[in-house]
C-alpha cells in the first residue's frame, strides 16, 4: 500500500472544498447581481441549515452563511494546542483509544503529548496494524508487512510526527526512483522528483500523443499546485474567488480518472500507462475519483517516494513508545467487547477479561463497522442519540475496500545489483478495468502484480548474501468466502492449498518478466490473503484502504472523524481523510483535534 503523502498538503484548501463545492458554482454565475435564487444546503457538524427558494440572498447574507458552515473548521493547530493547555484539569478527562493502527497510535500519542490520560487497547500483541514486520528463520528475514513507500519526515509526514511527539525518533531514506513499469511492449523508469523526464521518455514512446502527454501531467501537476497554493481561509473574498484561483481543483472535482484521461488521449497503451497507480488507491479509472488520483499521484512524480527505515515497525514502535513516555498506557493482546453509553454519551469500554474502564471519550481506530456493533451490544434505546439510526445507515450505504494477496520471499542470494527498480509495476496488456475485474476474482493469470525488490531501498536492508522481495495483487473478498468458516474454526487444508497455488502462480509471473531464476532462490516464502488481513487486523473484508474510496465516499466526502454519539471519534482508514499511512496518521490528529474543540468550546 502507497501512502497518500498530500493530505497535509491539503489541510489548507480542504475547508473550502467541504463546505462550498455543492454552491460555488451558483455563486460565481449570478454573484454580480449580489443574490443567490436557488435552494441550498450546508451540512453543518450534522446540522441541515436550509434556505427554501429565498427570493434573494445578498453577498452579506451568504458570507454569514458560509461563516457558519466552515466554523468546524477555522481552528488551526496553534489554536488546538493552545485549547488543549488550557483544558483543566487533566487527570478527571480520561480517554481510551480502540486499536493500535496508525490513526489509534497517532490519536494516543497527540493525547498523551498534551497531557491527557489515554489508554490504547490492541488486540494483537504489537503494535501498527498493517504498519508491522514479522520475522521468519530464526531473524534472518524480517518482512515488511505492507509499506512501499511514503512521505519524507520533511515532507508531509513531518506534521503528524511531530504533533505526536517523534519526528527526531522516525528515519527515512529517499527511494533510488518513483517506479518502473513493465508492460508488454515497454520497460520503463520513472525518476523521483522529475516529471519532465517523465513526459519526455513517454513523448518517445508515444509519439503522436506529445500534446495529450504534456496535458495530462499539466493538468495533475497543476491540481497539485492549485493544492499547495496559498489560501487565506479566514478571508470570504478567498472563498468566493476559490473556482478561479483554484480552476484545476475545482474543473476536476466530479470527474472520474477515465473521464480525465479521456480530455488528453484515447490511446489504451497510454492510458494504461498513465493510469499505471490506480491499485495504490484500490479502484479502477472509471471508479476512481480524477481529483484523487492526480493530486496524490502528482505529489509523488514531483516530491517523491520515501521508505521508513528499517521497517514500518519502527515508526509503530516509536509512537507506542512516545504515548508511554508521556504518561499514557498500552495495553496489548487486549480486546475491547463493549463500549457504554448513557443519555447518548460515551461512558465507558468492557474489556475481554471483564474490566471496565470509565472515560470521558472513545476513539475508535477499529473498522467503523466493528465500532457501530460495539456501541449496539448492550446499549438502551433511550442511549442512542435520534440520529444513530440515520448514522447507521449512511455507513451501511458505504463498501469495505478491496483487499490483498501478498507473496513474501527471502532469497538465497543478492539481486540488487542484478535486477533494477525498487517498486515494478507489471502488466501483462492494457485494460485496468480487465485487471480490476480480474483482482476481484483474486486471479493471478488475468490482474497485474507489483514487485517490491526492498534490497533496492537502502544498503542493508536485508542480512549478506540474502534478500527480500514482496509480490502483491490486489483481492476481492468473494472468492475466500467459502473458506472463511473453516479457516477461522483452524481447518485450513483447502484453504492452504488455494493459497498456495496463487503464490506459484504469482511466483512464476515474476520469474518470467521480473527475476529469471527466482524459483532457485528461494529459501522462505510466506503468503497472505484477504482472510490472513481479517484475522491480524479485524477488518470487514480484510480491506486495505478502510471503506472503499469511491467518487461519494473520498476527500471532500469522507466520512467524518466525528459521530452522532457524544464522546465517540472515528481515527482509520475507514474515515476522513481515507486509506494509506499518511492519511491514517493524520486521521488520528483530526479526532484528537475534534476532541480538544469539544472539550475546550
Amino acid at each position: 500500500m502507497r501512502s497518500c503523502d498530500f493530505w497535509h498538503a491539503l489541510k489548507q484548501v480542504r475547508l473550502t472544498s467541504l463546505c462550498l463545492s455543492p454552491i460555488l458554482s451558483s455563486i460565481t454565475a449570478q454573484f454580480n447581481r449580489y443574490s443567490l435564487r436557488t435552494t441550498i444546503n450546508l451540512n453543518l457538524g450534522g446540522r441541515i441549515m436550509r434556505t427554501k427558494n429565498h427570493a434573494s440572498m445578498s453577498r452579506r447574507q451568504f458570507v454569514q452563511l458560509a461563516a457558519a458552515a466552515t466554523a468546524a473548521w477555522s481552528l488551526d493547530w496553534t489554536r488546538v494546542k493552545a485549547l488543549a493547555a488550557a483544558i483543566e484539569p487533566k487527570k478527571d478527562l480520561p480517554v481510551v483509544v480502540i486499536g493500535g493502527g496508525l490513526g489509534g497510535l497517532s490519536a494516543a500519542a497527540h493525547l498523551a503529548q498534551s497531557g491527557f490520560p489515554v489508554t490504547l487497547i490492541e488486540q494483537h500483541d504489537r503494535p501498527g496494524g498493517y504498519a508491522t514486520a514479522f520475522e521468519r528463520e530464526g531473524g534472518k528475514y524480517t518482512f515488511e508487512v505492507s509499506l512501499h513507500a511514503t512521505a519524507g519526515a520533511q515532507g508531509g509526514l513531518k506534521s503528524s510526527l511531530e504533533g505526536a511527539g517523534v519526528l527526531e525518533k522516525v528515519e527515512t531514506v529517499e527511494l533510488p526512483e518513483l517506479c518502473r513499469i513493465i508492460t508488454p511492449e515497454q520497460d520503463l523508469i520513472w525518476p523521483q522528483k522529475n516529471p519532465a523526464a517523465i513526459v519526455e521518455q513517454l513523448t518517445q514512446q508515444f509519439s503522436g500523443e506529445a500534446k495529450g502527454i504534456q496535458g495530462f501531467f499539466d493538468e495533475i501537476l497543476g491540481v497539485i499546485d492549485d493544492a499547495i497554493k496559498p489560501f487565506d481561509r479566514s478571508s470570504w473574498w478567498d472563498l468566493i474567488r476559490f473556482p478561479m484561483t483554484h480552476k484545476k481543483m475545482w474543473a476536476i472535482r466530479k470527474q472520474t480518472l477515465a473521464q480525465v484521461l479521456d480530455q488528453y488521449t484515447q490511446n489504451p497503451k497510454l492510458r494504461s500507462i498513465l493510469s499505471t497507480f490506480w491499485p495504490y488507491y484500490g479502484l479502477p479509472p472509471s471508479k476512481l475519483s480524477g481529483f484523487y488520483y492526480a493530486v496524490a499521484t502528482a505529489a509523488y512524480i514531483r516530491f517523491g517516494g520515501h521508505y521508513i527505515k528499517h521497517r514500518s515497525q519502527d515508526l509503530s514502535d516509536a509512537l507506542m513508545q512516545a504515548i508511554e513516555i508521556a504518561g499514557g498506557q498500552v495495553l496489548l493482546n487486549t480486546e475491547v467487547i463493549d463500549i457504554t453509553l448513557k443519555g447518548g454519551a460515551v461512558t465507558g469500554v468492557v474489556l475481554d477479561n471483564g474490566k471496565k474502564l470509565n472515560t470521558k471519550a472513545v476513539i475508535s481506530n477499529a473498522s467503523v463497522p466493528a465500532t457501530a456493533d460495539l456501541l449496539a451490544r448492550d446499549s438502551a434505546p433511550e442511549d442512542l442519540p435520534r440520529k444513530a439510526t440515520q448514522y447507521a445507515e449512511k455507513i451501511k450505504a458505504y463498501r469495505p475496500s478491496i483487499s490483498t494477496f501478498l507473496v513474501w520471499l527471502g532469497l538465497n542470494r543478492e539481486i540488487s545489483k542484478t535486477v533494477k527498480g525498487y517498486e515494478i509495476f507489471l502488466s501483462e496488456h492494457y485494460d485496468p478495468e480487465r485487471s480490476y475485474q480480474a483482482c476481484l476474482a483474486c486471479d493471478p493469470n488475468k490482474s497485474g502484480m507489483g514487485v517490491t525488490i526492498y534490497d533496492n531501498a537502502f544498503d542493508g536492508y536485508s542480512a549478506p548474501g540474502t534478500s527480500t522481495v514482496q509480490l502483491l495483487i490486489l483481492s476481492g473478498y468473494e472468492p475466500w468466502k467459502q473458506y472463511a468458516d473453516d479457516y477461522f474454526a483452524g481447518r485450513k487444508k483447502a484453504y492452504l492449498k488455494q493459497k498456495e497455488r496463487i503464490a506459484q502462480a504469482l511466483i512464476e509471473k515474476a520469474e518470467q518478466h521480473v527475476i529469471p531464476g527466482l524459483s532457485s532462490m528461494i529459501e522462505v516464502m510466506e503468503a497472505a490473503s484477504p482472510l490472513t488481513n481479517v484475522y491480524y487486523t479485524q477488518n470487514p473484508e480484510g480491506a486495505i484502504y478502510g471503506y472503499e474510496q469511491s467518487m461519494n465516499n473520498a476527500y471532500m466526502n469522507r466520512l467524518e472523524n466525528t459521530t452522532p454519539y457524544k464522546g465517540l471519534y472515528l481515527a482509520s482508514a475507514w474515515s476522513n481523510p481515507g486509506g494509506g499511512f499518511q492519511p491514517c496518521l493524520d486521521s488520528g490528529a483530526q479526532a484528537f483535534k475534534a476532541l480538544v474543540k469539544d472539550w475546550g468550546g
